[in-house]
């Protein structure tokens, strides 16, 4: 999850019942989200940019398993509704493959002579204290279902060709870009069946639709968090600082000021 790439083609195969209309709908809504992350990708100076990025997505990313896991004992909670089981194991087993997907980021950041204390020391990205916390708001009081609209959004894979062009425009090594290769080879099955999932639950047509809203609110918040990662880069100039806050040499409480 969180490869935080392109969105797939238009030409996708269509798919069926509830996941199609899922689809449909975020195809609609988009539009500027997608715009936002191909300025990241295609950023003139994405080499400086990129250790900014990597940190903005460990926000995310950190935190998925944990939503999960809690989404999945909100699910214990449900009476008498039949997504209590299929659903709260469906967040389990999900929740054991995110498990490490943090440490990849770390990894990388790390082969970027970043290491992890540094990552640790920072606050996150307000726009990802955001996307998360809603997702808290949304499984506790309202419905644990709403987390699979936050995963449709989400699992966007992209492939390793377009990661190897990316290297090849930008000198960015392979080896600090491992977390993407990694989404690249795992997140079209994950998006399979989370399709497949999703046709079969038995949700009622409001579950359904706290779905959609769950996953159109992730939209939003996610274009704030690419926002805030394009202007902080814009703040910080000097190509000798690598676009980074993490050599930029600003205090962080200056830093969470200017966010």
């Amino acid at each position: 999850m969180n490869s935080y790439v392109p969105a797939r083609s238009a030409g996708s195969s269509p798919l069926p019942g509830r996941s199609r209309r899922l689809r449909s709908t975020l195809s609609l809504a988009q539009g500027r989200l997608t715009d936002l992350i191909a300025q990241v990708w295609y950023h003139p100076r994405l080499a400086e940019l990129y250790p900014e990025f990597l940190f903005a997505s460990y926000g995310v990313t950190s935190a998925s398993a944990p939503a999960m896991r809690m989404a999945a004992h909100e699910c214990e909670k449900l009476v008498d509704d039949p997504l209590r089981q299929p659903l709260r194991d469906y967040y389990l087993e999900h929740a054991q493959e995110e498990q490490d997907h943090g440490e990849w980021l770390l990894s990388d950041l790390a082969s970027l002579d970043i290491p992890r204390h540094c990552v640790f020391e920072r606050l996150p990205y307000p726009g990802a204290a955001a996307l998360v916390g809603s997702q808290y708001y949304w499984i506790r009081h309202v419905h644990p279902a709403a987390y699979l609209g936050y995963i449709a959004v989400l699992e966007s894979p992209t492939g390793a060709g377009f990661l190897r062009e990316v290297n090849q425009r930008t000198g960015i090594s392979l080896s600090s870009m491992s977390c993407h290769l990694r989404h690249a080879e795992l997140d079209p099955g994950h998006v399979a069946e989370f399709d497949a999932a999703l046709d079969l639950f038995p949700l009622t047509r409001q579950q359904e639709e706290l779905i959609a809203v769950s996953a159109l609110s992730t939209i939003a918040h996610l274009e704030v968090l690419f926002t805030q990662l394009l202007e902080r880069f814009q703040r910080i100039m000097n190509p000798a600082l690598r676009g980074t806050i993490f050599t930029a040499g600003v205090p962080a409480a200056v830093a969470a000021v200017q966010l």
